[in-house]
């Protein structure tokens, strides 16, 4: 088995302190091989967790040598980072780097730094970037897929941010690559980068926390919960919300049965970027509809996606997708609540399940970001 080869290969190799996971049995294999969902989750051959970049340039050339399959990890919530018997996981939650250069205010980002690392480091240092909104999320692969977060309205997609990458390419070459080096491959990394090499690290664009709208970076977060027969109001306020250009704004409107009642319901959970008292006016038209709970929020830039810690917990059969929609239309989503309350009738246990569009609105005088890169979505600002 080209397992096997890999395994003698990469002996003695290795820096002291990074660990080689090869007996399934191992409570402690076991715990690095969990994943955010369990479908589709497979035993690899074996796992290692690297100490030092070169434990990683080491793995991919002794791979590349012996026709080894592997797969990367950083959070583990990829449906894609898991692999079977006759290859390796190569984890990098155990080699993580953060540096900030106060004089460019860029950040070096290397290994498996997840997202809430690096928003409370930057957070400590006065800055900001493009991050997403699951706290154990690997940051690297986020911003190589493209890297949608509430924040796209006001600092681009997580692609659009990065400056530079050190890569590991398929035969085990290390290159550095931005706008004048090896230029075509870093049009490729942001936005397909999974598909292009092993990205050791990025360098970031960071913004003052002050582009939230308040000098520390809090801003305004509504929670509005109705009754399904206010759909359609909902929704009509909503078209008008998801367009406005007069103001920044961002957020998700879903329809859910959360436990432990599993009553269906409808949420709107608003933000809105700039000064927080001009908030409440923004969003008027959802307090005049009656909401049956209604509350507000400002937390800091490294909080604002706490509340989603369990949903982001590892285990269980989960599956998240999404795609891209041009414009939020009332009759299709109120087609959605009929299709998810069928589904609640005819299996009970999808109760836990939603459907949420989210949207990013952008400001007339907010500069749309270069297109130079392969993310080929940036007229999209909503999802679902």
């Amino acid at each position: 088995m080209t397992i096997c080869r890999f395994l003698t290969e990469v002996s003695g190799r290795l820096a002291a302190s990074a660990t080689l996971y090869t007996d399934p049995s191992d409570p402690k294999f076991r715990e690095a091989n969990r994943r955010w969902s369990d479908i589709g989750v497979k035993t690899p051959g074996a796992i290692l967790q690297v100490a030092v970049e070169d434990d990683a340039v080491t793995a991919v050339r002794a791979a590349h040598t012996t026709h080894t399959p592997f797969v990367p990890v950083c959070g583990g919530h990829s449906a894609w980072s898991n692999i079977g018997s006759d290859g390796f996981v190569l984890d990098f939650s155990t080699l993580k780097c953060i540096e900030i250069d106060d004089r460019t205010h860029e950040v070096r980002v290397a290994g498996g730094v997840l997202m809430k690392e690096l928003s409370t480091a930057l957070s400590n240092a006065g800055r900001c970037t493009a991050l997403g909104n699951g706290n154990p999320v690997g940051v690297i692969p986020y911003c190589l897929g493209g890297g949608i977060s509430v924040a796209t309205g006001l600092m681009g997609f997580g692609c659009d941010n990065i400056l530079s990458a050190k890569v590991i390419l398929a035969d085990g070459q290390v290159v550095h690559t931005d706008v004048t080096s090896h230029p075509d491959l870093f049009w490729g990394l942001k936005g397909a980068g999974q598909h292009l090499g092993l990205v050791l690290e990025i360098k970031l664009k960071t913004y003052p926390l002050s582009i939230y709208g308040s000098p520390d970076g809090r801003h305004w977060i509504g929670n509005f919960i109705y009754p399904l027969e206010k759909a359609a109001e909902v929704c009509k306020a909503m078209e008008s919300l998801m367009s406005d250009t007069e103001n920044l704004t961002a957020g998700h409107l879903m329809v859910m049965a959360p436990p432990p009642a599993f009553n269906p319901m409808i949420m709107v959970a608003p933000h809105y970027f700039g000064d927080i008292r001009d908030a409440p006016q923004t969003f008027q038209p959802l307090q005049d509809l009656g909401p049956v709970l209604s509350s507000e929020k400002t937390p800091l830039v490294p909080n604002l996606s706490d509340h989603l810690d369990k949903p982001c917990e590892k285990g269980d059969f989960k599956s998240f997708n999404l795609a891209g929609l041009q414009d939020f239309r009332t009759d299709n989503f109120l087609e959605v609540i009929e299709t998810f309350k069928e589904l609640l009738q005819s299996c009970p246990d999808a109760g836990a399940s939603a459907y949420i569009v989210e949207w990013h609105s952008r400001a007339a005088d907010i500069p749309k970001p270069a297109l130079d890169s392969a993310w080929s979505h940036h007229d999209v600002y909503i999802w679902a």
